[in-house]
């Protein structure tokens, strides 16, 4: 046992969708990830990748945590950071695609004691030059994560988490979100439908049902500016990484891909985003954000397809607050 906060990560309820699901014969439920203690299902695998880390003597006492964030993974660093007494400190885009305004996640980050720095991408003009909204999306990303190498490298007492190739974050999902799935609805999934992002949840919940139930349709998503599969699949993520500096490493999408996984990838607009995430607050009840509305959006449209009796799973990610200043325009991040 851990004691305090830490225990309230995970065991989080799984919902079956009424109104919103009325006009499809399948079953969607939602597991409500939003009921973390920091706000996010992030938590999981923040906590199991600092224990890790200090397993492996990695993070020591006295040491500070770094990781670059678009604005979930960074609050859930900064409450397991807080919570056993490290420094944070994290790296967020200040400009990036869209309509993003990270304004509220920072201010939850800085609230469970993390530093934050805004970073621009000067003096990486000609790396940008020309870029699609999507390509562009990959090489900040890149830009972000040369940062944290260099802090790094930079002082001993300094630890990345690398939330994108760090395997302990889709471990936390097998070994516990999956795990709790299979117990919440006996063994009985059908399709697992969850945004891409940095890989760790949709890859580590499909390995934990496929290994209790065989075949579960996988399916996974992505913002129309950040299509994080085409970065994979094209080499642009690698080249962009390799660009700035950063050291081959394989991520978490790439073994996902590698994987054979998924088996099916939607790109979800921001506005059936938003909009189903509206329907969530008002005919559900559920408090959630952008990621959310697209997760159900598009289990939605699966749950068409697949027909009577199925059963259909996907994940609340974080709460609508995080989005407020975006509001009425919320854009849907990785």
């Amino acid at each position: 046992m851990m004691g305090g906060a830490l225990d309230l990560i995970g065991n989080t309820p799984i919902v079956r969708l009424g109104r919103v699901a009325s006009d499809v014969d399948a079953n969607v439920y939602a597991k409500c990830e939003f009921l973390n203690p920091s706000g996010s299902i992030k938590d999981r695998m923040a906590l199991r990748m600092v224990q890790e880390a200090e397993r492996k003597e990695e993070l020591r006492k006295g040491g500070t945590i770094v990781d670059a964030t678009s604005g979930n993974t960074g609050p859930a660093l900064s409450f397991v950071g807080s919570m056993k007494g490290y420094k944070v400190k994290l790296l967020i885009p200040s400009k990036w695609a869209g309509e993003y305004n990270p304004e509220n996640r920072i201010r939850i980050m800085k609230c469970f004691g993390a530093e934050v720095e805004a970073f621009s991408t000067k003096g990486h003009e000609k790396l940008l030059d020309g870029l699609s909204p999507s390509d562009a999306s990959a090489a900040v990303f890149a830009i972000g994560m040369k940062k944290c190498y260099d802090l790094e490298r930079s002082d001993p007492l300094v630890w990345w988490a690398n939330q994108s190739d760090n395997p302990e974050n889709a471990q936390a999902h097998r070994q516990t979100t999956g795990r709790e799935i299979l117990e919440q609805l006996d063994n009985k999934v059908d399709a697992w439908v969850a945004s891409i992002g940095t890989g760790g949840t949709i890859l580590g919940v499909a390995e934990a049902l496929r290994e209790k139930i065989g075949h579960v349709k996988v399916v996974g998503l992505e913002p129309e500016d950040a299509r994080v599969t085409q970065w994979y699949r094209s080499g642009s993520m690698n080249k962009y990484r390799a660009t700035v500096g950063l050291p081959a490493s394989k991520s978490l999408v790439e073994l996902m891909l590698e994987k054979g996984l998924p088996d099916e990838v939607l790109t979800v607009k921001d506005n059936d985003a938003r909009e189903t995430m509206n329907r969530l607050c008002l005919e559900e009840g559920l408090f959630c954000g952008m990621s959310s509305g697209a997760n159900v959006y598009a289990a939605l449209r699966i749950a068409k397809k697949l027909g009577r009796g199925a059963n259909v799973v996907t994940v609340l990610v974080d709460r609508r607050e995080r989005y407020f200043p975006e509001y009425p325009r919320e854009h849907y991040v990785i």
